[in-house]
């Protein structure tokens, strides 16, 4: 039909030789009718022409077809079973751009199908690096499905659409006809690509293994202004929790692609960790060797779907650097996995159509001026953000796998002609301040002693009224920290272990590290080794022998599988155990750790026997540790002779799981003192006594015999001086000896004075009260003070005398520790010495106009107390209990 519309909707009248179909409904007054010729074999051109010029008619036209605004479709055949390319907005991308002949991408694997009819077209000149002088031709397949997914040639009726249609696509044949490579080729390999121009960079290859050899190329790569994008790896559920994301991918300026299945969710197969940018599908359906196609999977065809995305973007964005690239598509990807950043799918699923519409935030990162909004910066990765002035804070956390050092390396992104602003950061755990750095230079690198967990870190200006707007990357990395059996990398050096089944935590923190362990064996038996990890980072290896003998080794398996002995029959003497990272000769530090588990299968005997009886009773060593076993109607005897009084402890530990143990312990005339008893699975016991200079007993018997653990056994002993065990050696010692013999100290129920601890208002009243006896009555009471209070007398009465008093509400507080400068007030008061505002200041940290200062000039002047070397007094530190026991004494001999 035809649209006429009438100039006059009032002169509606019918037309010669048309036909009305229908009216249709118009807004105001207009009228379109809907008309076709009557004559159905009329010249259609002649009548509407003739209708076009009737004076009555706005217009005449033919109604035309509507088409629906869709992407552009490619006419490829076998597009339908590119389902992939739904999930990651490819074919709406598609309606903005689709072609990138503006630079080159290169494609690092085991070379392309040069004839293949969907790929020859998109490729340019490449190289064989396996075979030098040959194309480089596929032999394997693998590198084939990568470049048809990436750029599968589009629109061109054969098979099916890469990403990007038309592309300069450069094979470079790093990896052979079984997909085995080295980290030296695939170093040239990606050098050769940057020095020939490749923008893009695509490796669906991975190791294990940290190399700072490949992170110099990688960073080379960065510097030129080349992306290199990397597949995560593939062994999810082989290796579990083991497993971690490839090099090159888990390095900081590497795309690093995970996989998600059909339905948008992590692929568990796919390799998970902090490094983790992007995802993007697991199942593909792309270009095979022969010139056919087939559905593959894995991170290797994720892989060059950033890949692509990045030449999208850059086709969008010519002037982005490789940074900027990597942010958008962080910020326009859809998140997928846990909220936030996560280690399975990073910033979430790859979206082609947002990542070339969208708009780069310089920071996205933003909101987080808070630590309650602080973003998530995961390890090990380089992310770019801006502070927008004196007042923007940028806060991150990091989660630390392990005790160690994190390194940001702070790189601030100016504009010619600006000065580099100083920055401060500052680390926090808990909410409580570790510690704050500031940098001055444009490129600067801090480093932070962390725990495991989460940590916290601040961004901002030094100075809060700075107007300058500075881009800036972060860079982050984690070095563990040595275990504890540190210094022990050579074979004298070993940590000597003690000889039982055990489990050995360590780790490999530095590059080429090896770790020695060895065991003194009192006894003949059975050992069985195994060493297990936690990471696929690294390959467990194990040597074991007998001193003086050849190590033997054990290296079967492969990155993080489990290496165990076969039983090994031990005698007498000393045995090595090596352990290292079986990657190579020279592995780099692992942030993760190994267990090496020794397994004792003995019959074990007692090397204090015979000792049955007080006169064969082993002779120890005031603190050292003795192990023994127990037979039937076995007793074990051990004796300590102590030359002065002392505080005594007997401990037992390793008591076997079903048996109770008793300790007795007797003087020389073989009188009893004490005796300590096990309870039911109780596997130590331990008790102190106090005792004079003599020689001391213990009988050790058990509810039944044990041959196949040690018990543990030991005695100790402290030193009393004055009814004290902790005094001996310390500046006060005369002066609490001299106090405790005025009946002014007293010791505690663990014989302790604690010298060095704050004392409290009710402990220095107490030792006033002792020391002066004032005759007083007692003053008011305190609410915080009842008469059952152990030091109420002496409050009561110092109250009364006018030496303390309380705080506003009626409370004393009678825990809180008391300063110097109220330890100075207290003691003028009860010594009723006059005192005077100075003249001059006694100490450089006292003021003349402070509330203290009469009393502390009175008391310098006196010589009852003075300060510190450096001049100063430090009024509001706490006193000590020494300190005030020293200036009470000084008070009294007056």
């Amino acid at each position: 039909g035809w649209l006429i519309k009438r100039a006059d909707p009032a002169l509606a009248k019918p037309l010669p030789g048309t036909r009305l179909l229908r009216r249709l409904a118009m807004p105001a007054a207009a009228a379109v009718d809907v008309v076709r010729p009557e004559d159905p074999g009329a010249d259609t051109s002649e009548w509407l022409l003739r209708l076009q010029r009737m004076p009555e008619i706005a217009y005449a036209e033919p109604i035309g077809s509507v088409k629906l605004l869709a992407a552009p479709a490619s006419n490829d055949p076998e597009l339908p079973k590119l389902q992939h390319l739904d999930q990651i907005g490819a074919l709406t991308a598609w309606s903005k751009v689709h072609d990138q002949l503006d630079l080159t991408i290169a494609l690092i694997d085991t070379g392309v199908d040069l004839d293949h009819p969907d790929l020859k077209n998109n490729l340019v000149a490449g190289t064989n690096l396996v075979s030098p002088g040959k194309p480089p031709e596929d032999d394997n397949g693998h590198g084939t499905a990568v470049a048809g997914v990436l750029a599968g040639e589009g629109n061109n009726k054969e098979g099916i659409a890469g990403i990007l249609w038309r592309a300069k696509l450069m094979p470079i044949k790093a990896l052979d006809a079984d997909g085995f490579g080295d980290e030296e080729r695939l170093g040239k390999a990606i050098v050769y690509a940057v020095d020939h121009g490749a923008r893009i960079i695509v490796l669906s290859v991975g190791l294990y293994r940290y190399s700072p050899y490949l992170r110099d190329i990688v960073q080379y790569a960065e510097s030129k202004g080349a992306l290199l994008v990397a597949a995560s790896g593939n062994d999810g559920l082989a290796l579990g929790s083991k497993a971690e994301v490839k090099y090159p991918a888990a390095y900081a300026t590497v795309l690093a692609v995970a996989g998600v299945d059909a339905d948008g969710k992590p692929e568990p197969r796919s390799n998970a960790g902090p490094e983790i940018d992007i995802a993007a599908p697991w199942h593909v359906y792309t270009t095979a060797l022969g010139g056919g196609y087939k559905h593959e999977e894995g991170t290797s065809m994720a892989a060059p779907q950033a890949a692509a995305a990045a030449a999208l973007v850059w086709a969008v964005h010519p002037g982005y650097k490789p940074y900027q690239v990597r942010a958008l598509l962080r910020q326009t990807a859809k998140d997928i996995g846990k909220q936030g950043v996560d280690d399975a799918s990073g910033h979430g699923l790859l979206q082609i159509d947002r990542a070339v519409t969208g708009v780069l935030r310089a920071d996205g990162y933003e909101p987080n001026d808070t630590r309650q909004t602080a973003h998530k910066f995961p390890l090990g990765k380089r992310i770019a953000a801006e502070l927008a002035g004196g007042q923007d804070k940028d806060w991150y956390t990091i989660d630390a796998p392990y005790d160690g050092v994190i390194s940001l390396q702070i790189q601030g992104l100016l504009s010619g002609g600006e000065t580099t602003p100083i920055l401060q950061m500052t680390h926090v755990v808990g909410g409580v301040v570790q510690g704050t750095k500031v940098t001055k230079l444009g490129n600067q690198t801090v480093e932070w002693n962390v725990k495991k967990g989460r940590n916290e870190f601040e961004l901002h200006y030094f100075d809060s009224t700075a107007k300058q707007r500075l881009p800036y990357l972060l860079t982050s990395s984690f070095e563990i920290a040595p275990d504890s059996y540190e210094v022990n990398d050579k074979q004298y050096q070993a940590f000597t272990l003690k000889p039982r089944s055990q489990q050995v935590k360590g780790n490999f923190h530095q590059t080429g590290d090896r770790d020695w362990y060895a065991i003194h064996f009192e006894t003949g038996g059975t050992l069985k080794l195994s060493l297990s990890t936690d990471s696929a980072r690294i390959d467990p290896a194990l040597a074991f022998g007998r001193q003086g003998a050849t190590l033997q080794e054990i290296d079967e398996n492969s990155e993080g599988e489990t290496e165990s002995s076969e039983p090994i029959n031990v005698t007498p003497g000393i045995y090595y155990i090596r352990v290292h990272n079986g990657m190579s000769a020279q592995a780099g530090p692992s942030a993760a750790s190994y267990t090496l588990h020794i397994e004792l299968i003995s019959k074990y005997t007692d090397p204090n026997e015979p000792n049955n009886k007080a006169y064969e009773a082993t002779g120890v060593a005031k603190g050292s540790d003795y192990w023994g076993v127990m037979g039937a109607g076995d007793a074990d005897w051990y004796q300590l002779r102590l030359g002065s009084e002392s505080v005594l402890s007997v401990q037992v530990t390793g008591i076997p799981s079903g048996i109770r143990m008793k300790a007795e312990v007797f003087d020389k005339r073989q009188k009893p003192l004490f005796t300590l008893q096990s309870a039911k699975n109780e596997t130590g016991m331990v008790k102190e006594q106090r005792v004079q200079a003599g020689l001391y007993y213990v009988k050790v018997t058990a509810s039944g015999s044990f041959d196949r653990q040690y018990y543990g056994f030991r005695m100790d002993a402290e030193q009393v001086v004055a009814g004290f065990r902790d005094i001996t050696g310390h500046w006060a010692a005369d002066t609490i000896i001299a106090l405790s013999k005025e009946g002014i100290v007293e010791g505690s129920g663990n014989y302790r004075f604690y010298p060095n601890r704050s004392i409290t208002r009710a402990e220095a009243v107490s030792m006033l009260v002792r020391a002066l006896n004032p005759s007083a009555s007692a003053g008011p009471g305190f609410t915080d003070v009842t008469s059952k209070h152990w030091a109420y007398a002496s409050i009561t009465k110092a109250s009364g005398t006018g030496w303390v008093g309380g705080y506003p509400g009626g409370a004393f507080g009678p825990g809180k520790p008391i300063t110097r400068e109220e330890m100075a007030v207290i003691l003028l008061r009860a010594l009723q010495l006059n005192s005077a505002r100075p003249y001059a200041a006694s100490f450089k940290d006292v003021k003349l106009t402070r509330w203290s200062a009469p009393a502390i000039q009175t008391m310098k002047q006196k010589e009852l107390l003075g300060g510190y070397p450096d001049g100063s007094f430090r009024p509001e530190q706490t006193a000590s209990r020494a300190e005030f026991a020293a200036l009470l004494l000084r008070a009294m001999n007056m």
